[in-house]
């Protein structure tokens, strides 16, 4: 088993904390780990705002669990848009449209290589896209995993489109008709914080997540 300290973080952004949770940590891992870190220090924790948990090893509804759990027990408030996103994620592929924006495809499954996934919109991939996988959206891509294959967002001329994830380690990025390729030394998965990449001065940019939304 490993430490608490490897199994559990917790990160701070402006919207409030993220958990992040190890990617081999299972649920009764995860959930008595991080039990024991809140309690190590109940009084920073209690009642503060969360806005999401990281953890590509844990079904959605293992995460729904840890939320309403910790909302319970502990008065940890998650925000309105990110419970709203986790609680539609209760099917393989979803789709929906709001306020004029593009439809969404979810993929509940980590996309294996030789896979190619082309969608008129939005993609979220709910767990890791593989060396030798392609993914094509007219709009953003997102994965809730390690991004390892080839990811072009804004494929239809979209300069304002990019591309998210837990841990960013593409082969090849583009973004409209911008492309970035990985570097030989690997710098993207040197970084242990989600990322997201975008179109700036005609270059595309790598920022920790959630700096650029």
């Amino acid at each position: 088993m490993k430490s608490l300290k490897d199994t559990i973080e917790f990160k701070g952004t402006k919207d409030g904390f993220i958990i992040v949770i190890n990617n081999e940590a299972d649920y009764e891992e995860a959930r008595k780990n991080l039990i024991d870190k809140i309690n190590s220090n109940l009084f920073f924790f209690k009642g503060s705002q969360f806005c999401d948990i990281y953890a590509t090893n844990l079904n959605e509804k293992e995460k729904l669990d840890l939320i309403n759990f910790l909302k319970e027990k502990y008065n940890i408030n998650f925000s309105k848009k990110e419970k709203a996103i986790i609680n539609k994620l209760s099917s393989d592929t979803m789709y929906y449209n709001t306020n004029g924006e593009k439809p969404t495809k979810f993929i509940k499954n980590t996309i294996r290589s030789g896979a190619f996934v082309e969608y008129e919109g939005n993609i979220v991939v709910l767990g890791d896209v593989n060396p030798g996988a392609q993914l094509i959206a007219d709009g953003n891509i997102v994965v809730m995993g390690v991004l390892r294959g080839i990811a072009h967002a804004g494929s239809k001329g979209d300069e304002s489109a990019f591309v998210s994830a837990i841990k960013l380690n593409p082969i090849q990025l583009r973004i409209s008709s911008v492309i970035a390729i990985s570097p030989d030394d690997d710098t993207y998965s040197s970084n242990s914080l989600p990322q997201i990449a975008f179109v700036h001065d005609g270059h595309i940019v790598i920022e920790n997540y959630p700096t650029k939304i």
